[in-house]
């Protein structure tokens, strides 16, 4: 169980939400050594939410994109991505999205996904189901699993997707729609099909990785390994596959990796 009701993360993230509305085109942008967008809106938003849930659950550690780790690797931890999509909120794109995720014992046991632009707020608890808020209206979230592909079907994924995996194999369409958070809520309200993320880190899925599992999901590697939840800022190097089981397991046996060119 968790130590706190997760009504009061939700209006935590909620007032975030708003802050992000209210810095949006008012803050200066900084380029990271990898070569991302930063801002201040960034920063603002991480501190914030590490001071609010952190009073919720005191003993608990944190990871935070912009300020690293705080506290036990090992303990239970909120892993926060205050901006997945920072490139799109820098260019007025609205498709950004904060995530919020609680990690233990390898996996994701809570998690919202807030989409300001959108109006929009999805959450799970592990065990109690996953949920979408559109507009003030409240509805459970089921994902349909269709192993029978077709080209519409569509599958959301990142640039470095797009690069390493080949998807000759498969029917459907890719989308890259800028954040990786974005795309889990994609998938667990039904708009994708699957998604794969590659070259990603923890606080980009940890949110949105309970939200689609409570929603009827699974994840894997492309070599078919399980997910496992390890709080680190390192880099994926595995693509990694989400989708219903038997759509997962018919993508897994048509997708591959392009072989590296020297």
């Amino acid at each position: 169980m968790l130590p706190f009701e997760p009504d009061a993360a939700l209006n935590i993230v909620r007032e975030a939400a708003q802050m992000a509305l209210d810095l949006r085109g008012r803050v200066a942008v900084e380029i990271k050594p990898d070569n991302t967008f930063v801002t201040a809106a960034d920063r603002q938003l991480e501190a914030f939410l590490h001071e609010r849930l952190g009073a919720l659950a005191p003993t608990y550690s944190f990871l935070g994109e912009e300020t690293g780790l705080t506290g036990d690797a090992d303990a239970p931890c909120w892993v926060i991505d205050p901006i997945d999509g920072t490139n799109n909120f820098v260019r007025d794109i609205p498709l950004w999205c904060i995530s919020v995720g609680l990690v233990a014992q390898g996996r994701s046991i809570f998690g919202i996904i807030a989409v300001p632009e959108q109006n929009e707020m999805y959450w799970a608890t592990q065990g109690e189901g996953a949920w979408r808020e559109k507009s003030g209206k409240k509805t459970a979230l089921h994902v349909v699993d269709n192993p029978t592909l077709m080209h519409e079907d569509l599958i959301a994924c990142n640039t470095d997707v797009e690069r390493s995996v080949d998807f000759s194999g498969v029917r459907c369409c890719l989308r890259n729609l800028g954040s990786v958070a974005y795309h889990l809520a994609c998938l667990a309200r039904g708009s994708a099909t699957a998604t794969i993320a590659h070259k990603h880190k923890l606080y980009d899925i940890a949110g949105g990785m309970c939200i689609c599992i409570e929603a009827g999901c699974v994840a894997r590697y492309l070599d078919g390994s399980e997910w496992i939840a390890k709080v680190t800022s390192s880099t994926e190097q595995s693509p990694l596959l989400i989708a219903a089981p038997q759509t997962l397991d018919v993508l897994l046996n048509s997708l591959k990796l392009k072989e590296l060119k020297d």
